[in-house]
């Protein structure tokens, strides 16, 4: 196998690791509120101050990835966030955790733009949305194997040693990825010299990288939105134990997104070659088609119905996620790929941090079935972003 593709596979491991880890906190939420007597929005909270950590260093993240080793910051970001998960587990109260839920967004937030440049590099623009959506389908079996993990240690050992295993086995394979990293790929190409900032100046004078953050933006928002609350929301609903409501929102939404992020990827690679506007036209489908999917979660009368459409949220939403490091790559300057990639995480991370903390507000108030509606309304909206570009970009593909 190329190491191209090698990579492919060591940063899916990667990329598994970082959302089970996130995930965590979610699945756990009623055994958290009854450990430390939180209230439902400080619940939310702990979510979302992972989140705007995440976005609020990520430009920094795409700086470093920029002029340093990309090698030496994904990897060492592996080993960093690992190791703060496992502290998560000696919490002896939720100010403590909510600490670590922070440091742990920065920890994060170094690896993927550092990730998805070298993935970039080493794949073309015939190759580059299937090699990212494989990449980025570890976050389906990392969410639903931190769910599923997370619960089921919870019930039988605690909940403190969700996080000691799950940060213990992120810090053992730092160490292979390292090794390869260090033996088979390179940094390339070379570090951006120049003004600090000057290039964040240059990617958001781009209208076409405007259209990308926005989308990603509403994306994130309501994917965040599923992740952090419906384990509560069956919870409430079906009156579903913590392994029960764990397995039912961690598998589900993720069975459809793995399909989604695969052929998301290979739909928008076949239309990329026949049009510049390509890989715009399959997000955009999936923003009108995600609408009544969420909808559909928020208004399921049984479990039957709920699974559905949360398969086919995570189907649609799939076609989204698979293609927004594409999408950006294709309107930027190479360059300045891992600022990128910085730039629209700090959107998405801070606006996706909104989704926990709007959830536990309204889960008192308007209530989540409210906010979930509300947010089907955003995605038909956010569909003009992607159609914004793709116009901008024009039908046929240029002669190269």
């Amino acid at each position: 196998m190329s190491a191209s593709w090698m990579l492919v596979g060591f940063f899916w491991v990667c990329y598994l690791l970082n959302h089970a880890d996130r995930q965590i906190v979610p699945v756990l939420f009623p055994a958290l509120q009854r450990e430390f007597a939180l209230s439902s929005a400080t619940l939310g909270l702990l979510h979302a101050v992972f989140l705007w950590t995440y976005g609020l260093f990520s430009p920094i993240a795409g700086l470093l990835g920029d002029r340093f080793s990309k090698r030496r910051l994904a990897a060492g970001s592996v080993a960093v966030w690992s190791g703060i998960t496992a502290l998560a587990g000696f919490a002896p109260s939720g100010r403590f955790l909510l600490l670590c839920r922070g440091f742990l967004g920065v920890a994060e937030c170094v690896f993927f733009p550092s990730a998805a440049t070298l993935l970039a590099n080493a794949h073309g623009p015939a190759t580059r949305s299937r090699a990212i959506g494989i990449f980025m389908s570890g976050q389906i079996f990392g969410v639903a194997l931190g769910g599923v993990l997370a619960s089921q240690i919870a019930e039988r050992a605690g909940w403190r040693a969700s996080f000691l295993i799950l940060g213990g086995i992120g810090l053992c394979y730092s160490l292979p990825l390292w090794l390869f990293l260090r033996s088979r790929i390179a940094d390339d190409p070379p570090p951006t010299s120049g003004p600090l900032l000057a290039g964040f100046g240059t990617l958001l004078r781009i209208r076409n990288f405007q259209c990308v953050m926005a989308f990603i933006g509403v994306s994130n928002f309501s994917l965040f939105l599923v992740y952090s609350w419906l384990p509560t929301l069956l919870a409430d609903r079906f009156q579903f134990g913590l392994a029960r409501a764990g397995f039912e929102s961690s598998v589900f939404p993720q069975i459809g997104s793995f399909a989604g992020m695969l052929l998301g990827g290979w739909l928008a690679d076949h239309w990329q070659a026949k049009s510049r506007a390509g890989r715009f036209w399959v997000v955009m489908a999936g923003f009108v088609f995600s609408a009544p999917a969420i909808y559909g979660i928020a208004y399921a009368p049984n479990i039957e119905t709920m699974r559905a459409a949360a398969i086919a949220f995570g189907l649609f939403n799939g076609f989204i996620s698979a293609n927004q490091a594409p999408c950006a790559f294709d309107v930027v300057p190479p360059a300045l790929r891992a600022s990128t990639v910085g730039a629209y995480n700090t959107v998405g991370g801070i606006v996706s941090g909104l989704a926990p903390f709007l959830g536990g507000l309204s889960r008192d108030r308007l209530g989540l079935d409210g906010l979930l509606a509300a947010t089907a309304v955003a995605l038909l909206l956010g569909s003009v972003f992607p159609l914004l570009a793709a116009r901008n970009l024009g039908v046929r593909k240029s002669a190269s």
